[in-house]
């Protein structure tokens, strides 16, 4: 495969004049840039992007890490950052697991979103010192070169166990997702706070993966003992769906035997028998809002970094 130096060589030049050439640096003249290119093209020379970009020292491009590609929850915010990176042309980079580490180390983009729980907290930190900006969707950390965006968990959980409390209920038990992340332990706070406000207790806890298969299992295991609350609060929708359709199945009605409610109101909340009761992030523009930060930061704009806000969608669960 033919090299810069091949193309220098050619031309009768230097590597560096090869370079601001394919780079349109106008310290070239278009006669002598013209014929560079010609040549590069003639023996297959395809400059390299990490070469391009540190000569540029800009990708235009904005790196996008998530935890996993599965569930219903990432698309829309991922449509949201998307719609509002390309009226600025720039381009979006979405990677998981070991291909985040690699472009993060490597610095193949002008600015980072992270979404993925599996990056460590000392990775993010020494990163941070190299590339910036970076926004934090999924945690909470002190590190000023961190911007933390995520959604206020906490407001929105209380909010929704208030209405929850407000209807009656007082045998009431949570079924928590990933016992590690941000979001989970948030809303149990939230959850736990109005619990504690009223004079509550915490009826039972469960604990899932934020999966409807891991809620179904929770389900199972509560048939079999026959010790149902009169309602279980879910850290996402996912779960509380998977518990709705077992307990449906072994003839429990949803609401008059037991309430049910979830948290993203997800398509399918809306759509399942009974309608599931849930907090609506509105991930698209969320996401409009995230890349409208990371445009200005980018350009160190002073920008106002708010959390977002959770929107109640009281159905037919409870």
């Amino acid at each position: 495969m033919a090299n810069i130096k091949d193309v220098a060589r050619i031309a009768g030049c230097s590597i560096s004049t090869v370079s601001y050439a394919l780079n349109d640096d106008r310290r070239i003249p278009e006669g002598t840039a013209q014929r560079i290119k010609k040549i590069a093209d003639e023996i297959g020379y395809l400059p390299s992007a990490a070469a391009r970009n540190l000569k540029k020292k800009s990708t235009k491009t904005i790196l996008v890490a998530i935890s996993d590609f599965g569930g219903p929850v990432y698309h829309e915010l991922l449509d949201g950052i998307h719609f509002e990176l390309t009226k600025h042309d720039y381009t979006m980079i979405v990677s998981t697991g070991s291909s985040t580490d690699n472009l993060l180390k490597e610095r193949m983009a002008d600015g980072t979103i992270i979404s993925d729980i599996n990056i460590s907290n000392n990775t993010l930190k020494q990163v941070s010192k190299i590339l910036k900006p970076i926004i934090i969707l999924d945690r909470k950390l002190d590190d000023t070169d961190l911007v933390d965006m995520t959604i206020d968990n906490f407001d929105a959980m209380y909010r929704l166990t208030e209405d929850v409390i407000d209807k009656g209920y007082r045998k009431i038990s949570f079924c928590h997702g990933t016992k590690k992340t941000h979001d989970n332990n948030y809303r149990f706070l939230g959850f736990k706070e109005a619990l504690d406000n009223h004079g509550l207790d915490v009826y039972a806890e469960y604990v899932g993966n934020f999966t409807k298969l891991s809620g179904a299992k929770i389900a199972e295991e509560l048939v079999k003992n026959q010790d149902l609350p009169e309602m279980i609060m879910c850290a996402n929708d996912e779960m509380a769906i998977g518990i709705m359709e077992i307990l449906q199945k072994a003839g429990y009605r949803v609401p008059e035997d037991i309430g049910i409610s979830g948290f993203d109101d997800i398509e399918l909340a809306s759509y399942f028998s009974p309608k599931l009761s849930s907090v609506r992030i509105n991930r698209f523009e969320w996401g409009r809002k995230i890349a409208k930060t990371m445009l200005s930061l980018l350009v160190k704009h002073k920008t106002d970094v708010h959390k977002e806000q959770g929107e109640l969608k009281i159905r037919e669960s409870y």
